[in-house]
């Protein structure tokens, strides 16, 4: 057996794959979602960003014939670094988005090699029985890095919101501080990971040739029925990762300010009700002072903001367009439902990003811990077949959980406070205080369930991908299997934005559920020994 400390480098490594990949494929929406960029966008193309997961097979065996598995892991790590501090400084300009989404995609490229290095050096470095043991650890420390950017990550961001009251500037900050986390994540890897390598050593003996390694992998016995699985299995997944978080951040509902004292805006309140809230005719005039003035708040948990126009710096065109739209939308579902705001129906959870991060952060990352070690412990006593079915259950039934919530909106219970340390610009200031967590329960509850299911669960997913690579060339075989599973999550993903547009959330989240069907059934005519991922018990002399 080899031993080479692993207890000390496999929860960093992949900390380092999970990472990356959760600030380019969800922390990224986040953002654009703060920053004014519509569902629809953020769905088509943060899953756009998918591609280079999907096509990663296509270079896999560059890495698996050249150079080590080591080398290639830590120079993609600071690659991704440089790309991550270069979009923070492009965050404040006015371009943003499109420029940032260039250097995510250049940083995807370099994310998908590293999960390639990271998987191949992990099947090299352990023997097999230590593989499943480890396998448990792997991905729940994996799953740890997506929720410290969708939780810590976010917190951060959403505490410099307020202390700026700028989230162009707040959000360019965490891209930096996201940066300088990662260099040290990187030199940690530098130092802790073995060197178990040789230049271009592989698996096998011989070196097989580009096209062999594919024609190997599509030669395995039940291939089409494996790559029906894998497409499938996360087609539910896919669709929430996408629109969960905007779903929870989203206001609750619009209302009207009654109260608001600005002239216009209250010229704008009573050519509404003189024409739309009691079924007179509007003229052209008389709608634009509507359209442009009546005064909107956007209900959330804690506050109401209001939607007004002209508090937004003119230079800031992404912001300034999400507003009009969510005016714009609302005021013609007045005009349709003819003033009858009740009939308008409610939207999302209406937290803030900060909260979102606390729920994903702390109370996520907790269930998550314990989901992924009840897992990787369960297949390494008993097996992969006993486990299949009850942890692809854990994985999909708590979509429930967004299902009911979605459509009964609980409001907030009671408050929580909790410490923290109170920003300032002078760095010998430090002021501990506290801060008001607005604790809603339900969420709260739906996210753990989540989050416990997926740790448990998705590790006899991973275990399956595992056996799914074994024999000649592992680490390409491995790559193609999860390219196959990133294209099952890029398409759907891409997609999500306007079913869910079209849906609404809680029909969408309906949906959801239901196309975790097709993986489930598909999950139950696959053949693999029930054994599989069992740890071998040392035989006593």
């Amino acid at each position: 057996m080899k031993d080479n400390k692993p207890w000390y480098w496999i929860p960093f490594l992949n900390f380092a794959s999970g990472f990356p990949y959760a600030i380019i494929l969800s922390v990224s929406g986040t953002m654009y979602k703060s920053l004014g960029v519509s569902n629809e966008d953020i769905g088509v193309y943060t899953s756009l960003m998918y591609l280079p997961w999907v096509i990663k097979p296509l270079w896999s065996p560059f890495i698996d014939l050249h150079g080590t598995k080591r080398n290639w892991f830590l120079s993609m790590q600071l690659f991704i670094s440089i790309a991550f501090l270069i979009v923070g400084f492009i965050i404040p300009v006015s371009n943003f988005f499109i420029l940032s989404l260039a250097i995510f995609w250049v940083a995807a490229f370099a994310s998908a090699s590293n999960d390639v290095a990271s998987d191949g050096f992990y099947m090299l470095a352990l023997e097999k029985e230590q593989q499943s043991f480890f396998l448990g650890i792997r991905s729940t420390f994996y799953k740890i890095a997506i929720l410290t950017g969708n939780g810590l990550v976010v917190i951060f961001a959403g505490y410099l919101e307020i202390a700026y009251g700028d989230k162009h500037k707040a959000w360019s900050y965490t891209m930096i501080f996201v940066a300088i986390f990662m260099i040290v994540i990187t030199i940690y890897n530098f130092f802790f990971t073995p060197k178990t390598e040789t230049n271009g050593e592989l698996e096998t003996k011989t070196k097989p040739n580009f096209s062999k390694v594919f024609a190997t992998f599509f030669q395995k016995k039940q291939i089409v029925l494996i790559l029906a699985f894998i497409l499938l299995f996360r087609l539910g997944e896919s669709q929430l990762l996408k629109m969960l978080n905007p779903f929870l951040v989203e206001p609750i509902k619009y209302e009207l300010d009654e109260s608001a004292t600005n002239i216009k805006q209250k010229a704008a309140l009573q050519s509404y009700y003189s024409t739309i809230k009691n079924g007179g005719e509007s003229s052209k005039t008389e709608l634009e002072l509507i359209y442009s003035e009546l005064p909107i708040l956007a209900v959330m948990q804690n506050e109401k903001t209001a939607l007004d126009l002209k508090k937004i710096h003119k230079d800031d065109i992404t912001t300034y367009n999400d507003v009009m739209s969510k005016r714009t939308k609302f005021i013609d579902e007045l005009i349709k439902e003819k003033g009858n705001s009740d009939a308008i129906p409610k939207k999302g959870m209406g937290i803030s990003n900060m909260d979102y991060g606390i729920i994903y952060g702390i109370f996520g990352v907790i269930a998550l811990v314990v989901g992924g070690l009840i897992g990787g412990f369960v297949i390494s006593r008993d097996g992969l077949g006993k486990w299949m079915l009850p942890m692809i259950l854990a994985m999909h039934l708590p979509i429930i959980g967004f299902i009911l919530i979605s459509h009964f909106h609980p409001e907030i219970i009671f408050n929580m406070n909790l410490p923290y340390i109170e920003y300032s610009l002078d760095p010998f200031y430090l002021n501990l205080t506290s801060s008001v967590f607005h604790y809603n329960p339900y969420v709260v509850l739906s996210v753990v369930i989540e989050q416990f299911g997926y740790g448990f669960g998705f590790a006899a997913f991973m275990m399956y991908l595992i056996y799914v690579a074994e024999g000649e060339s592992k680490t390409s075989h491995y790559s193609i299997a999860t390219g196959f599973m990133a294209l099952g999550m890029m398409l759907p993903g891409m997609a999500s934005g306007f079913i869910q547009q079209y849906l609404g959330y809680g029909n969408f989240f309906i949906w959801v559920f239901l196309a975790t069907i097709p993986g489930l059934i598909l999950s139950q005519l696959l053949k693999y020994p029930a054994d599989f991922g069992k740890k071998v018990e040392e035989k006593k002399v």
